[in-house]
């Protein structure tokens, strides 16, 4: 019981943190809100998993969260990839940029050394 109410305080926490203290489209905003307020539901009625587990022809509950836990970390990684793609495709068309409205001359770059 002092598990489930700490769960639940904690997610209840990070849910209105995520929703109210960061700015987010609205989009990820709904997807905060179902993942926290799913992660609640299931800490205070854990034998739902295990009926939605069935229903979908998983054995166990755990199993599930297991199943969906790591679907959840590989769109992540996901995720950050492309977003660590796109910054480094940004930040070489700034570079580019930068060389070509600042060339270094070769008289410069004898100076420099």
């Amino acid at each position: 019981m002092i598990f489930q109410i700490l769960f639940t305080v904690l997610t209840a926490a990070a849910m209105f943190y995520f929703l109210i203290a960061t700015r987010r489209s609205a989009l990820r905003r709904l997807f905060v809100l179902v993942f926290f307020g799913g992660g609640i539901v299931f800490i205070l009625q854990p034998d739902l998993t295990t009926t939605i587990a069935n229903v979908v022809g998983i054995g166990r509950g755990a199993d599930l969260i297991f199943y969906l836990s790591t679907l959840f970390l590989f769109f992540l990684c996901f995720n950050y990839h492309v977003r660590f793609m796109a910054l480094e495709e940004q930040l070489t068309r700034i570079v580019r940029e930068l060389a070509v409205r600042h060339p270094v001359h070769e008289e410069d770059a004898a100076v420099r050394r």
